[in-house]
């Protein structure tokens, strides 16, 4: 499929996909510029991955659509989504073999990504970098990840943490994921190596991503719910987008027979300031008017 053709599936469908980016925006703004933009950072990326180009047209609007209904954006350099190809099975011969293989496009949130999603719905307003809690030799033992969320009697902070009862339990799904159909999964580990890369235990960026993503995951965070929220800018780099990736890798399930690979992409770095802006609020106590007056 030519770059043309690509755009031109995404233009086809532009009214729709305007329509979806005004449940962010608000049915009175002009969002034609931020549709146009979105396509031309798939553009940018089809020059130096043409295998994007070549997915079925119908995932790419659907990707297309998945950005701007959760108000993420393609842009390399905002860090918000993970762009890849996956190849699937288009049409199989009378033995159920596959006899002609394709591919689709797919788009899954970075760690940035699902916390700006959280915060746009209102379930978080702020959050800290993840830590890890080592044993005397080195080993990670223990990660936690802190947040604050609102609530009824003002907002508090809510600390997740995970030890290496859950670093266990993860990995034994990532070998079963990874190890299916193998015929040597009984006696090979085939769980990700960030799972004893590290003093023979988890590596702490890895385990880092994984409790933000494992912390969103359960938070319940719903696009629908929101109308107009303030969207607190995501402090970047907050995993190291690399081991981020490794992580978000193990929560789709890969193609079987076909690589599953992430399309990497340039980030540069953040210069922009993380601190929160403080807003002052003043309210009003309700009171009764006589109907004299």
């Amino acid at each position: 499929m030519s770059n043309q053709n690509s755009l031109a599936v995404l233009k086809e469908n532009q009214q729709t996909l305007q329509a979806i980016t005004l449940f962010n925006y608000g049915a009175d703004k002009d969002v034609s510029s931020i549709v146009l933009n979105e396509i031309s950072f798939l553009e940018g990326m089809g020059i130096t991955k043409p295998e994007i180009l070549a997915c079925e047209p119908t995932s790419i609007v659907m990707a297309t659509k998945y950005v701007l209904k959760n108000n993420l954006s393609f842009d390399p350099n905002a860090g918000l989504v993970y762009v890849k190809t996956r190849a699937v099975a288009l049409a199989k011969d009378a033995n159920g073999s596959v006899s002609k293989w394709g591919k689709v496009l797919e788009v899954q949130a970075t760690c940035e990504g699902l916390l700006s999603i959280a915060y746009q719905c209102g379930k978080i307003i702020d959050h800290e970098r993840p830590t890890v809690k080592k044993n005397e030799a080195g080993k990670v033992i223990e990660v936690t990840f802190k947040y604050m969320k609102p609530s009824p009697m003002g907002p508090r902070w809510v600390e997740v943490s995970f030890d290496e009862s859950d670093f266990k339990r993860w990995q034994i799904k990532s070998h079963q994921e990874n190890g299916r159909s193998k015929q040597d999964a009984s006696t090979k580990d085939y769980s990700n190596m960030n799972y004893r890369s590290f003093n023979g235990g988890i590596d702490p960026e890895f385990a880092r991503a994984k409790a933000i993503r494992h912390a969103m995951k359960k938070m319940g965070t719903n696009p629908n719910e929101r109308l107009s929220v303030f969207v607190k800018p995501t402090i970047q780099n907050t995993i190291d987008k690399n081991v981020d990736m490794n992580a978000t890798n193990e929560d789709t399930q890969a193609s079987k027979g076909a690589e599953n690979g992430y399309v990497p992409y340039e980030e540069t770095s953040n210069t922009t300031s993380d601190e929160s802006t403080t807003y002052t609020v003043t309210t009003h106590e309700e009171i009764s008017i006589p109907n004299s007056l």
